[in-house]
């Protein structure tokens, strides 16, 4: 079975920021506000909220950020389905114009797999959020032809 939701912690006093932030760069995904059932808590998605945004007091920002338990708070990563590599680009360029910093252009990353394309912003508080095209990535056949992911790497003629 696949996941049904995912939510992570951001400081309190960032909430709204945040909250803006992945309301804009997700936008060409198709994702909206859905919910703020209590304050602090937000729901997004498509077609319902599937990835959740609290703020939290005593969540901090930097290297030493500890929430309230005391453990180490580190970034998260969370990788949103593109229908497409025309919307990765989307995702870049909206998260980018929504204050994020590029951690990896869109484009192909056959360390992971052949048909494999992506890209990668990090969000105010230093999460790593991506938008990737697996499937229908193949139907994108000219691109890939071009970029030789199809030629035959080390065979000698």
């Amino acid at each position: 079975m696949g996941l049904s939701h995912i939510g992570f912690c951001v400081p309190a006093a960032r909430f709204e920021e945040v909250v803006d932030f992945y309301k804009a760069a997700l936008a060409p995904l198709g994702y909206r506000e859905h919910l703020r059932p209590v304050p602090h808590v937000v729901g997004l998605g498509v077609y319902y909220p599937d990835f959740w945004i609290t703020g939290v007091d005593g969540e901090e920002d930097g290297d030493d950020a500890r929430n309230e338990n005391g453990l180490k708070r580190k970034p998260i990563h969370v990788a949103f389905d593109a229908k497409n590599i025309t919307l990765v680009h989307d995702f870049h360029a909206a998260a980018l114009a929504a204050g994020g910093k590029c951690n990896g252009p869109p484009g192909p990353r056959p360390q992971y797999h052949k048909l494999y394309y992506g890209s990668f912003v990090l969000d105010p508080v230093g999460n790593n959020i991506e938008a990737v095209c697996m499937w229908p990535a193949w139907t994108h056949w000219q691109y890939w032809v071009g970029a030789g992911v199809f030629s035959k790497k080390g065979k000698e003629d």
